[in-house]
């Protein structure tokens, strides 16, 4: 196969109309070689007429040879894309079945070279399916979880189209929702997603071009092989610990049982967040990979404030930073158990104030419990038992999430590269002759450099050496809990409330602790 083939999949119960619009779109790209595969016979057939034959591929497939010989299918389904040459693929999916089976089929790692799934798209019968949706297992669910978009046929009961809205958003928030019209239809299906490999060849492509013309930026006074180089001293720093991060994420949602972290953490709110400090310290993670592990904690059941405390506190208390800042301050113990300290203070109080009041609804992309992986795909009681089943999962999830976040850590680099260029060290020094000013200059300039926690306490020693440690350690505890990238990063995951809510409250309790400590008894003396 010499190209790469866009794959549209219908899902939803039968008699959705899923039939129905895979015979429109037929008819509507006439001049593409289609490949069109039935898992489901629905009551309406899809006609065909002999020239049409000629140009389209059309197999189908019943539930019995779905549980029957699914190996058999799998392999001819296969050996039919890699020789067929297709333009797109258009895959009517049984309404019943987890769309993990199908994910089976699509995501070998053989057909990632010849297929990119462009939309996955759920179609109801509004009074039908709200009926079924009761009545039926994981399958259909699977399958609302895992698509882009929904369209909805006989919704004209406004009450029950909304109640039945809000239930596809409680299986997924960021499905997109319309009603079944030939112009929402063609509107969505001119949407492209993007590949992220391609994506990624588009940045190096792009970073390749900058580097040609350095010379040409140079002789005009524009540093930009400075600016590339403290990028890249950023990116290199961060990325290692964010593919640790991703790792750890994904073999917490697929390998982990909800049994298993019920075991490690307590069921009441205190010690779970005693438990989660603790964590943080034998993860050596910094903040670019404690935000993704934070997630799969969550989604494992783990308390909010028990999560918060594990994302605040490892990026500052494990033994990467611990190492790094008694090497920074010359084997000084006292400013390692400062910032430790402090820093598992701060973790606990901000813990606190999320249980007064837990916000709900939080996630952005998937729901909050349950096995629905931040790659889209719903990983199902039987489809993941064996070895093979479960390391496919983990590959995609850590692949897709990696894609996801990257993006989001390169646009926190590139602002913090910036804030770098721009010689921001001078806020350090400003308000040096009162503490509460010292001190929130510093956690500004920490929140604008974001460097990674492994190595920021060499730069806040050069900042500020040792005589003036109070602002210096609001640096060390804020900087590593909150930044841009951080803020950044968290967008990914997590609704925009939460996300204020979050930064404001580790903001105000990181600064109250450290000019508190600060001021009493003179002040903090290394």
């Amino acid at each position: 196969m010499d190209r790469i083939a866009s794959v549209y999949i219908l899902t939803g119960f039968l008699d959705s109309g899923k039939t129905t619009l895979l015979s429109r779109m037929i008819k509507q790209n006439k001049n593409k070689r289609l490949l069109v595969i039935q898992f489901e016979e629905g009551e309406e057939e899809l006609e065909l007429t002999a020239s049409e034959y000629q140009k389209y591929k059309h197999l189908i497939y019943s539930k019995r040879e779905l549980d029957t010989g699914f190996d058999v299918l799998s392999d001819e389904i296969t050996m039919e894309i890699e020789l067929g040459n297709y333009n797109e693929i258009w895959i009517e999916w049984n309404g019943m079945e987890p769309f993990s089976r199908l994910e089976e089929i699509l995501l070998q790692r053989q057909m990632s070279l010849f297929l990119n799934i462009e939309k996955v798209i759920y179609l109801a019968d509004v009074p039908q399916a709200d009926m079924m949706l009761v009545q039926t297992g994981e399958g259909p669910i699977s399958q609302i979880a895992s698509s882009d978009v929904a369209f909805l046929r006989e919704a004209k009961n406004p009450v029950l189209r909304k109640k039945f809205i809000e239930k596809l958003k409680a299986f997924s928030p960021s499905l997109e929702v319309h009603s079944c019209t030939n112009k929402a239809i063609a509107h969505e299906l001119r949407k492209k997603n993007g590949n992220p490999v391609l994506e990624w060849i588009g940045w190096a492509a792009f970073a390749g071009i900058l580097i040609s013309l350095v010379p040409l930026f140079s002789r005009h006074g524009v540093p930009l092989m400075k600016a590339f180089t403290v990028f890249m001293g950023v990116f290199l720093q961060a990325v290692p610990f964010l593919i640790l991060g991703v790792l750890l994420s994904s073999a917490i949602q697929i390998y982990v049982s909800e049994k298993w972290i019920a075991r490690i953490f307590p069921q009441k709110t205190i010690p779970a967040m005693i438990s989660g400090i603790i964590a943080g310290f034998f993860l050596p993670v910094c903040d670019c990979a404690s935000i993704p592990v934070f997630k799969s904690l969550i989604k494992k059941g783990i308390p909010l404030p028990a999560a918060i405390c594990f994302m605040t506190a490892s990026p500052v208390i494990n033994p990467v930073v611990i190492l790094s800042t008694y090497y920074a301050y010359n084997g000084n113990i006292r400013a390692v158990l400062y910032r430790c300290g402090t820093g598992i203070l701060c973790s606990f109080l901000i813990g606190l104030t999320f249980i007064i009041k837990s916000p709900k609804d939080f996630l952005r992309n998937d729901i909050n419990t349950g096995n629905f992986c931040t790659c889209g795909c719903y990983v199902s009681g039987t489809s993941s038992d064996t070895f093979r089943g479960k390391f496919d999962q983990f590959c995609i999830h850590a692949r897709t999430e990696f894609y996801t976040v990257s993006r989001y850590l390169l646009m926190g680099i590139g602002i913090s590269t910036l804030f770098q260029m721009l010689n921001l060290t001078w806020i350090g020094t400003m308000g040096n002759e009162w503490l509460p000013a010292s001190v929130f200059f510093m956690m500004l300039l920490a929140f604008l450099l974001s460097l990674c926690s492994s190595s920021d306490a060499v730069v806040a020693r050069s900042l500020s050496g040792t005589s003036n440690f109070p602002p210096t350690l609001g640096f060390l505890v804020y900087g590593p809990m909150m930044d841009i990238k951080n803020v950044i990063m968290l967008h990914s995951y997590f609704k925009k409330k939460v996300i204020i809510r979050l930064t404001v409250t580790i903001s105000v309790i990181c600064y109250v602790v450290v000019v508190v400590l600060g001021m009493l008894g003179g002040g903090i003396v290394l």
